[in-house]
């Protein structure tokens, strides 16, 4: 099954502390409460962490992870997103 964002709705989740600057995008599915949140490896020169076959939108990342919700918090996204950086050892 293909998955369909919506563009109207994304959302860009940054870390900026400790003089690093690291964003990500969320995008929320068309068919589901379901935002998939993507980073950009590349542009950050940082060896990509994800399964091989995770999906990748052409300009945007690699996606790392979701949020099940209808409306995603910006508060939130942005926690989860630090948590993700921490796990991974980027910060």
């Amino acid at each position: 099954m293909e998955i369909v964002y919506d563009d109207k709705y994304h959302l860009h989740l940054g870390y900026y502390e400790n003089n690093l600057d690291y964003e990500s995008v969320a995008y929320k599915r068309l068919s589901e409460d379901v935002w998939d949140i993507f980073f950009d490896f590349k542009q950050y020169g940082i060896k990509n962490t994800t399964q091989e076959n995770e999906l990748t939108l052409k300009g945007i990342g690699t996606k790392i992870f979701s949020i099940h919700d209808k409306d995603l918090n910006y508060d939130f996204g942005v926690k989860q997103f630090e948590k993700w950086l921490t796990l991974h050892k980027i910060i």
